[in-house]
């Protein structure tokens, strides 16, 4: 069989999203399979063994270094934001940077991107590139890279073709060159509208570079490929992302509810969502979910239902009568498996999104799914048609429909324990067949070996 060649992969974090997810399975995937791998981070926080930590803050000038020390000390007592601390961080410490970001200019100053090739302890023979927006990577140094190693990008969002936006929501000057941005505040946002500035130098920059492009939903693909940056791309596939089926699994719905210390009362349901959905975040739900989940409350099922929210506490008040259990983050599979396990519903309202990986985590654990219909989101979930639910796993509504998410929630709660054990069924089978993560890394290590062609084979 072929060898594998060295990969080194470069994301955000070592844990953070779905992402960063993404890039450590892949990593580890190389690793069982007996090849090198290295992950490299703009942040670490040491939960994967040996990942890189890029050195931006290292290779500043001695000048920005010096005031950024300087912050340092004023956060250490109590006076991060105060003006002497903003000035060090600023228009004083890094006056380049402080001044693109003033004007708009997205910010590429991370200079420990010029050495990412000298990071692992071998030139690698591939590198795999993944959200390149998070206040790590200068996108600047894309040509050079991938004049030297062949590289590969998966694109989690919009950002890369656009001026500024992870998504565009309903605006299409993404396509033409932006410029007169309706939505400077999206994330990641900018304070003036040099977007056009942005789009034109991004797509300068894929222009001399030797991407192999992967997206992860068709509804991302179709919109990458109307950019005019696609012709850029040495190619452009769409690679399905996938969960561990051994991990996110259907288990024991009491134990897993006592372990979270729920009502293990079958005959009363548990809502889940996360608890980013209950804030007023311009991507996640806010006043309109939690308007929903008080309208459910007047309804027969939300008098006697359960909710579970993951992540942390929601940090405002929320006068329902929905008795909430809030859960801190959760840092690890084995719990969050748990939460979907104990759940009737998993409930994922969203502005934009892309290919969540907490919905193919749901209906792996065969919970079914009430979402948005947005993004990819339309093709991981498969609404339930009539009243017997054997071949749907879940519902969709549109962002802000309180009264369809309330109605949807109690759709799917209301159906007989025959059709929601169909139901159940069907999701866990679904994911059997599509979000298989064993599947993904198949595909992106034989894509690997393609554009390695050095790579020698050796005996199986």
């Amino acid at each position: 069989m072929r060898r594998l060649p060295s990969v080194l992969h470069v994301s955000t974090a070592d844990v953070l999203g779905g992402a960063e997810r993404i890039a450590r399975q892949l990593h580890e995937a190389i690793v069982a399979r007996g090849g090198e791998s290295w992950l490299a981070v703009g942040r670490t926080e040491g939960r994967v063994r040996g990942a890189l930590t890029i050195p931006n803050e290292a290779l500043r000038s001695a000048w920005t270094r010096g005031w950024l020390s300087l912050a340092e000390r004023l956060d250490l007592r109590g006076l991060g934001t105060s003006v002497a601390a903003r000035v060090a961080r600023g228009p004083i410490g890094d006056p380049v940077r402080w001044i693109s970001g003033q004007v708009g200019i997205e910010d590429f100053h991370y200079p420990g991107t010029r050495v990412l090739l000298e990071l692992p302890p071998r030139t690698p023979e591939v590198l795999h590139l993944h959200n390149l927006h998070n206040q790590y990577f200068d996108v600047r140094e894309l040509p050079a890279l991938s004049r030297a190693v062949p590289t590969v990008l998966t694109l989690h969002d919009q950002w890369i073709v656009t001026g500024h936006c992870a998504h565009a929501l309903d605006c299409t000057r993404w396509e033409t060159g932006c410029g007169q941005c309706p939505h400077l505040d999206t994330y990641p946002s900018v304070l003036r509208d040099a977007t056009h500035y942005n789009w034109s130098r991004k797509h300068r920059l894929a222009a001399e570079s030797a991407l192999h492009v992967a997206v992860p939903s068709m509804w991302l693909f179709n919109l990458v490929s109307r950019s005019q940056m696609a012709r850029s791309f040495k190619s452009l596939r769409l690679i399905r992302q996938g969960v561990d089926l051994g991990m996110f699994s259907p288990g024991d719905r009491v134990a897993a509810r006592a372990r979270l210390g729920l009502p293990t009362d079958l005959d009363r349901p548990v809502v889940l969502l996360l608890a980013d959905s209950l804030r007023d975040l311009s991507w996640k739900g806010g006043a309109w979910v939690r308007e929903a989940l008080d309208r459910f409350v007047t309804k027969a099922h939300g008098q006697h239902t359960a909710l579970l929210a993951v992540g942390g506490t929601v940090g405002m008040e929320w006068t329902s009568t929905l008795p909430v259990r809030f859960v801190g983050a959760v840092n690890d599979d084995a719990t969050m498996a748990a939460c979907y396990r104990a759940a009737d519903v998993f409930v994922h309202p969203s502005r934009f999104e892309n290919y969540p990986n907490a919905i193919m985590e749901s209906l792996a654990c065969g919970t079914p799914v009430v979402a948005t219909a947005v993004g990819g989101v339309p093709e991981q979930v498969r609404p339930v048609d009539g009243p017997s639910a054997s071949h749907g796993t879940g519902a969709l509504v549109p962002s802000f429909d309180a009264e369809g998410l309330a109605a949807a929630i109690e759709q799917l709660l209301s159906l007989d324990p025959a059709s929601q054990a169909r139901m159940r069924a069907a999701a866990r089978d679904d994911a059997q067949l599509r979000f298989d993560a064993r599947e993904m890394e198949r595909t992106y290590l034989a894509w690997y070996q393609q554009l390695a062609p050095g790579a020698r084979r050796v005996p199986a």
